[in-house]
C-alpha cells in the first residue's frame, strides 16, 4: 500500500504546489486575473528560452504539438529530413507521409546518433523545406547535439530547424536564438513537472513567415494564424484555454526561475549521471551510447535472468514504477525517467527498490553498492 514513485519518462511527479494550482476554482477563459497570468506566463516562455517569434501554450498533447509544427511549415509535395534516433524520431514519419510530403530519414543504430557531417552531407544533395529532430528520444535515452545541427544548420538558410523537446525542455539545455532553432516543441508532462494536457511550441520568424506562405492550411485548431491573435492578447477567444493547467505551469514556471534555469540543467545532469552511474554499479548496461546519453532518464538493459513483466511487477510492490522498453528493446530493458521537480530522496528511494527488486529476483548483488554510487556521485 505504499506511495508508488513514478519514475518513468512521463508523466513526471508533479509537486505539491502545482497540484494546488490544478485544484483551484476553475474561473472564466476572459477573468483579468487569469488574462494577466496567461499573458505573464507567455512573456516568460520566450524570455527564458531565448525566443523571439511566438509562442503558443495550448490544451494538447506533445504529438499535437509534432504535428502543429509541421501543419505550419510543409505542404503536400515539400521535402523533409527526419533525422531519427528512435521511436518518437519514427513518429514523424507517419505525420509527414499522411500530408503526402516527402520524406526522408536519417536513421540512427538504437543508443546512437546520426553524425552531424551525415546530416550535412544529406542536406546538401538536394533542397529539403524541413528537418526534424528529437532532442531527447525517450525509446533510447539518446540526446541529440541540437546546438552543433544549428549551427550546422547556417549553411541552409531555406530549410526549417524543427527541434522535438517533448523529453528534454526544462530539463535539458534549450536556447532557441542561440542555437538557431526555427520551432521548438515540447509537451507539460515531462520536464516541467505538471500533468498531461499542453502542448507548448516556439515558432521564430522565419517559421512565422513559412506559415504565411503557404496560404490558407486544411489545419483549424492547429494553425498558428488562429493563435497568434489569442497568445498576443490572451482576454480574446479562438478555443477555451486549459485554464487550472496554464496556472498549473506558470506554477513550474515560478518553481524554474526560483532554482535558475541554468542550476535546473546542471542539477539534471548531476541527477542523470548519478543514476546512470548507479544502474551500471548493478550490473546494468545503459542502451545509449555514454557520450550522447541524456540526462532526463536512463534506459537499462536486462542482465541474464530477469523478465521484464515480472522485474516491473515486483518493482511496483516495493515502491516504483518504470517504463518499458519500446520497438525492438519491448521487454529488454526498463526506461527510468528522473526528470523535472525531483530531489535526492527520489533517486535513493528509486535505486534502493530497484536493489531490493534485484533480490527479490534472485540477482546476485552487492546490496547497497547501487545506492553507495549514487550518493557519492551525488556529492
Amino acid at each position: 500500500m505504499a506511495k508508488k514513485l513514478v519514475a518513468i519518462p512521463g508523466p513526471t511527479p508533479v509537486a505539491r504546489s502545482i497540484q494546488d494550482q490544478m485544484g483551484r476554482e476553475t474561473v472564466a477563459f476572459g477573468d483579468p486575473d487569469f488574462v494577466k497570468d496567461y499573458k505573464e506566463l507567455l512573456d516568460d516562455m520566450k524570455e527564458m528560452w531565448d525566443a523571439t517569434g511566438e509562442v503558443f501554450v495550448i490544451a494538447g498533447t506533445g504529438t499535437m504539438a509534432m504535428e502543429m509544427a509541421i501543419a505550419n511549415t510543409l505542404k503536400g509535395g515539400d521535402n523533409v529530413l527526419i533525422v531519427s534516433h528512435g521511436f518518437f524520431g519514427n513518429r514523424f514519419i507517419e505525420i509527414c507521409e499522411r500530408r503526402g510530403i516527402n520524406v526522408e530519414v536519417l536513421q540512427a543504430e538504437w543508443g546512437e546518433i546520426v553524425p552531424v557531417e551525415d546530416i550535412e552531407k544529406k542536406l546538401s544533395e538536394k533542397h529539403f523545406h524541413a528537418i526534424t529532430v528529437t532532442h531527447v528520444d525517450t525509446s533510447t535515452g539518446v540526446a541529440a547535439p541540437i546546438a552543433e545541427i544549428g549551427q550546422m544548420m547556417k549553411k541552409f538558410p531555406d530549410t526549417i530547424y524543427i527541434v522535438d523537446g517533448v523529453c528534454a525542455t526544462a530539463g535539458e539545455e534549450e536556447k532557441v536564438n542561440a542555437m538557431n532553432i526555427d520551432i521548438l516543441l515540447t509537451g507539460s508532462q515531462k520536464a516541467f513537472g505538471v500533468c498531461p494536457g499542453l502542448a507548448i511550441l516556439w515558432a521564430n520568424e522565419k517559421a512565422l513567415e513559412r506559415r504565411k506562405s503557404l496560404g490558407t492550411i486544411a489545419d483549424y485548431y492547429i494553425d498558428f494564424e488562429k493563435w497568434i491573435p489569442i497568445m498576443n492578447d490572451p482576454s480574446k477567444y479562438f478555443a477555451t484555454p486549459a485554464v487550472n493547467l496554464i496556472w498549473a505551469l506558470k506554477e513550474s514556471i515560478n518553481i524554474i526561475k526560483e532554482e535558475g534555469l541554468e542550476n535546473r540543467y546542471k542539477r539534471h545532469i548531476k541527477y542523470g549521471r548519478a543514476a546512470q552511474a548507479a544502474l551500471e554499479a548493478l550490473g546494468f548496461k545503459l542502451l545509449a551510447k555514454k557520450d550522447h546519453r541524456a540526462v532526463t532518464l536512463s534506459n537499462a538493459l536486462y542482465m541474464d535472468g530477469i523478465d521484464d513483466v515480472e522485474f516491473r511487477r515486483i518493482l511496483a510492490e516495493e515502491g516504483a514504477v518504470v517504463a518499458g522498453g519500446l520497438g525492438p528493446y519491448a521487454g529488454k530493458m526498463f526506461r527510468f525517467g528522473h526528470m523535472g521537480n525531483i530531489d535526492e530522496h527520489f533517486l535513493v528511494s528509486v535505486v534502493s527498490a530497484i536493489e531490493r527488486t534485484l533480490v527479490r529476483c534472485n540477482i546476485d548483488i552487492e546490496l547497497g553498492k547501487g545506492v553507495g554510487t549514487l550518493l557519492e556521485k551525488l556529492r
